[in-house]
């Protein structure tokens, strides 16, 4: 009885080996794709969740601050606007100050262009954002308040 066999050494060096070579192989590989920017994230693409029938229809988030959204009026009655607000989730840091000038009768299928100054945005151009938004009104026809309610993201602009 032999306690060591050759060939059993050299079948494990074999597979190691071979292994080894196949492991070599998918490393490099995996650092090519890395330097060629596959595997780099994309630029966030706009878009938004939440809201109900008074939302933003398009907005800009300016990298000095200054959020510009036009809210379209999709309650089917007349609304008024009392307030629109706003608070940094993601890319800045603070609320933004609220607009409440007011808006009467804003008349269904209506845009409107609400401007906010929001101090603590960090970041360049490009960079994400993700912002909550908070928009009172009162419908015309039921007399009852409401918010609409969501949140905007994307690149600064």
């Amino acid at each position: 009885m032999r306690l060591f066999d050759g060939n059993r050494g050299q079948g494990a060096l074999e597979y190691m080996m071979t292994y080894g070579w196949a492991i070599l192989i998918i490393m490099i590989v995996g650092v090519i794709i890395w330097q060629m920017g596959v595997l780099e994230p994309g630029t966030p693409t706009k878009d938004f969740r939440g809201f109900s029938e008074v939302k933003p229809l398009d907005w800009v988030l300016a990298s000095g601050g200054s959020l510009q959204m036009v809210l379209s009026n999709d309650a089917g009655t007349m609304v008024d606007l009392a307030s629109v607000s706003a608070s940094f989730q993601a890319g800045g840091s603070g609320n933004c100050n609220s607009w409440s000038e007011g808006f009467e009768n804003f008349r269904p299928g209506a845009v409107t262009t609400v401007q906010l100054n929001c101090g603590g945005v960090e970041g360049e151009v490009g960079d994400y954002y993700k912002v909550n938004v908070s928009i009172s009104y009162t419908n015309k026809a039921s007399t009852l308040q409401h918010l609409s309610y969501g949140v905007l993201w994307g690149p600064l602009e």
